[in-house]
């Protein structure tokens, strides 16, 4: 189940990597065994399923140097495990399953009923059993954790020419790749952050990238999300309305914006596929900011 699948991203997922001088075999273990492993690709968000826990499979070689395995059991918390390798590297990655708690299962349970029933009107409060506000309240949060799992997942899908900027790379070849590794290499630092919960770090990374380059789109994308985490929801929105003045056409952040305006009380964005198309979202943000 999805809610499963993102529960377990926010959990700390502790991996080891093998490195072997021989090339193309990723060997990949769950404790407890039996898990369903799934291989993404980054770039494309592609999810791939591999076999079950304990497995070996050969290298995926157009997945690039970076990709997340993901392993999903039933009544344990998903966990997705980003994995860093050089092409022609063989590796070996184990990790550890978390169990959902009692109130984790039941929250399952009822947001599955949920999906299921037609929409009622909702009886008031006042007439509500205490358990069922407080399962209200579990689902309440569940949705917030939701978001939250989503900005975590979504950010951390880059790869090399994507995350730099074309925008300041008009230099040398060599200067504008120098440049470029490092902005790539202090955002992967900010993403492993981000999956340790050290959010201040995270954002201490991913600054000194746009430092760099202050048009890259992906890296607004990404301080907006660790400023969420953070529950900066203004600061989350600061960063999203930029990475939508360098990308009018992002509908990862335009929904992110929507979200945070929501959370700020200032309302959605509009959803007609007109109304989204540049200039509109950014006339819908100018119209926001005479209220700030």
């Amino acid at each position: 189940m999805q809610l499963k699948r993102q529960l377990g991203l926010l959990s700390l997922v502790g991996f080891i990597f093998a490195f072997t001088a021989c090339a193309g075999k990723y060997s990949v273990k769950s404790y407890p065994a039996g898990s369903k492993v799934y291989i993404k690709d980054v770039q494309s968000q592609e999810k791939k399923f591999l076999g079950i826990a304990p497995l070996q499979v050969q290298e995926e070689s157009k997945l690039g140097d970076v990709f997340f395995l993901i392993f999903e059991k039933q009544n344990y918390r998903t966990k997705e495990v980003m994995v860093k390798v050089n092409e022609g590297e063989s590796i070996a990655v184990a990790t550890r399953l978390d169990p959902l708690t009692d109130d984790e299962k039941k929250a399952e349970e009822l947001a599955a009923n949920e999906e299921k029933k037609p929409d009622q009107q909702k009886p008031e409060d006042k007439n509500k059993k205490p358990e069922d506000k407080k399962m209200e309240e579990l689902l309440a949060e569940m949705q917030e954790l939701k978001l939250r799992v989503a900005l975590l997942e979504n950010t951390s899908s880059f790869y090399k020419d994507a995350l730099f900027s074309p925008r300041l790379s008009g230099g040398m070849p060599s200067v504008d790749r120098d440049r470029a590794d490092k902005v790539v290499g202090l955002v992967f630092q900010g993403q492993q952050a981000i999956m340790k919960g050290d959010y201040q770090k995270a954002l201490d990374q991913i600054d000194k990238a746009l430092q760099l380059d202050e048009y890259s789109n992906n890296g607004w994308l990404l301080k907006g999300s660790v400023k969420y985490l953070m529950k900066d929801y203004q600061g989350a929105r600061l960063a999203w309305e930029r990475t939508l003045k360098l990308d009018p056409y992002n509908k990862v952040a335009y929904q992110y914006l929507s979200d945070v305006y929501k959370k700020l009380n200032l309302g959605p964005l509009p959803t007609n596929g007109t109304e989204m198309r540049y200039p509109a979202s950014n006339v819908e943000i100018e119209e926001r900011k005479k209220v700030r």
